[in-house]
């Protein structure tokens, strides 16, 4: 059997960095949003953010969101502004293209809650007496109380579309603390823990409704135990050969299981080589053929996840004309 791997681009953009990524193939795609209703709106306005935490987790929703870019394009048009569904706003400064209002309105509330308990002492060390040249000459140990700062974070955001529809809604309890003592000039200040854990959730609502582009290594498979030995330094030469000319590796790896039908580092290997030139039906018949040989390998389940939050992808690109796969 004949493969054709289309990973010319693949290839040059490793050509100048190949010595950086060995034994390694490069896979890059767009991976799904864990809720799919969202991506069907374009643009979303922040809208009233309640509780003590409301102002920082709507800051941070909004640096999140804006960093969902896909294709080099954002995957949302963000505002601050909420008006009446069907009114105008404008965004980035610009006026809507579009002409009509937002697509959906995100609102929330976060509340906060700590408390300051007791968190046994520390001793430390402090100078008590210094010579005419400003030099420490006498120390003693002193014992400060301490105390931990202990702080809730309840979020819960809801994001609905024009016409009344719940796109999303999620909640979460999130806690962090800090540990200070009577030496430190002040206690751990309440907004910036709020502002880590607003991060957090933030972070979790970008993955929820926004797809990801990324591009990750995949490190090939190496094990020459079930492959023919007059091919074994065959295998290895092509393993070698992924840090310089992938395209070469993929065709070697093709050859050799031609000749090895059914061992699973090559089956493996060319499955990597299918996903990393997007040829995903291609790519899962080989990772479940690797699954057939050996069951168990969280390396080749790793790639059909993968695959499935592409196609997952697609269909939410789907929803997107201004955005879908060209």
């Amino acid at each position: 059997m004949r493969y054709g791997f289309a990973i010319g681009l693949a290839a040059a953009v490793l050509a100048g960095t190949g010595a950086a990524h060995a034994e390694t193939l490069p896979v890059e795609g767009i991976y799904a949003a864990n809720v799919d209703a969202p991506s069907r709106a374009r643009s979303i306005a922040l809208g009233d953010f309640a509780g003590r935490g409301g102002e920082r987790l709507a800051f941070a929703i909004d640096s999140a969101l804006r960093s969902a870019i896909v294709e080099g394009r954002p995957w949302f048009d963000i505002t601050f502004t909420a008006p009446a569904f069907g009114e105008r706003y404008t965004y980035d400064g610009g006026a809507d293209p579009r002409g009509g209002g937002v697509d959906a309105v995100m609102r929330g509330i976060a509340d906060v809650t700590w408390r300051d308990v007791d968190s046994g002492t520390k001793e430390v060390e402090e100078c008590v007496t210094k010579n005419g040249i400003g030099m420490c000459t006498e120390k003693k140990k002193v014992t400060y109380a301490c105390s931990t700062r202990e702080l809730t974070l309840r979020p819960e955001v809801r994001l609905a579309a024009r016409s009344g529809e719940l796109l999303y809604a999620k909640g979460d309890t999130l806690t962090a603390s800090r540990r200070f003592c009577k030496d430190e000039r002040t206690p751990p200040p309440v907004e910036a823990m709020v502002e880590e854990l607003a991060g957090r959730f933030a972070l979790l609502v970008r993955r929820d409704i926004a797809p990801q582009q990324r591009a990750d290594d995949i490190r090939v498979f190496e094990g020459r135990d079930g492959i023919a030995k007059d091919d074994r330094e065959a295998f290895k030469a092509a393993v070698r050969l992924t840090k310089t000319d992938i395209e070469g590796a993929c065709r070697a790896f093709a050859a050799l299981e031609e000749r090895n039908p059914g061992d699973p580092s090559i089956t493996f290997n060319l499955g990597l080589c299918h996903e990393s030139a997007s040829e995903l039906q291609e790519a899962a018949e080989q990772y479940r053929a690797v699954l057939g040989l050996r069951r168990g390998r969280i390396e080749a389940q790793a790639g059909l996840d993968r695959i499935a939050s592409r196609l997952r992808a697609e269909r939410q690109m789907a929803l997107r004309p201004d955005l879908a796969p060209r």
